[in-house]
């Protein structure tokens, strides 16, 4: 049905995924993405902490000056 372009078509296909599939094993291959894919993970949690920790450092400061702003107005 394709003739000769469709069988061209589908040799350069295969000729690309070949070479793509070299160089995904050149650079590492799957164990150095499960490494990144760690370190990501890592990093996301690092991430997690320090976000909770800044909110909760937010929330101190509000709730204080929130206790001055209702002390001042007592006191008028």
């Amino acid at each position: 049905m394709g003739g000769f372009l469709g069988t061209l078509a589908l040799v350069i296909a295969i000729i690309a995924l070949i070479l793509s599939f070299i160089a995904f094993e050149r650079t590492g291959g799957k164990p150095d993405l499960n490494l990144q894919l760690k370190d990501l993970k890592t990093r996301f949690e690092e991430m997690r902490k320090d976000t909770t920790k800044r909110v909760e450092d937010i929330r101190e400061e509000t709730a204080d000056a929130l206790e001055k702003i209702g002390k001042a107005m007592k006191k008028d």
